[in-house]
């Protein structure tokens, strides 16, 4: 009995723990009534995440279809929040178009978890936050690109491009 109720546990957390998954990958938005969801300091209105980095190889490698682009929705003062994994890979995501400004203030990244000094192959997951100032849509792309690629280090749209994902915001 006890082994049914160990796998029964476990089965309910892979469950939860998928549902989460495709909740960030689709780009699922709250309408938002737990916290302000503003600039302020509150969870965001909108949180999602970039595909692992697993997935993105797949991609890369054409053992999946791209990723789909995502839309959120969101009232004016309202923050949309992007978790990106960083971790010391010779790919990663960066982001190459941050939307119009005049509709999205780009507000400070934030470390959501970190790893302990010299821990080998540890990343760490930075949220990158927006709020909407202004009614009106704009795109954010991201790309996962070969870091051993890029022409100017500082600019990820001069490296060779593995796989990409947008986030197409509706302000109103």
């Amino acid at each position: 009995m006890r082994d049914r109720v160990r796998g029964a546990v476990v089965a309910v957390s892979a469950v939860t723990a998928l549902a989460t998954g495709l909740a960030a990958l689709t780009g699922c938005s709250s309408g938002g009534s737990g916290g302000s969801g503003g600039s302020g300091g509150g969870p965001p209105a909108a949180l999602l995440a970039l595909p692992a980095d697993l997935d993105a190889e797949a991609v890369a490698g054409g053992k999946q279809p791209a990723f789909e682009p995502s839309e959120v929705h969101l009232a004016v003062g309202r923050t949309l929040g992007m978790d990106v994994r960083v971790a010391p890979l010779p790919h990663g995501w960066r982001l190459v178009e941050g939307g119009d400004t005049a509709l999205l203030r780009r507000d400070a990244d934030s470390k959501q978890s970190t790893c302990a000094p010299k821990t080998a192959g540890c990343g760490h997951t930075v949220r990158q936050s927006w709020t909407a100032t202004a009614a009106g849509s704009t795109t954010l792309t991201w790309r996962y690109v070969d870091l051993a690629t890029c022409t100017e280090p500082q600019n990820p749209a001069s490296c060779r491009m593995l796989a990409g994902k947008e986030v197409r915001v509706t302000v109103g």
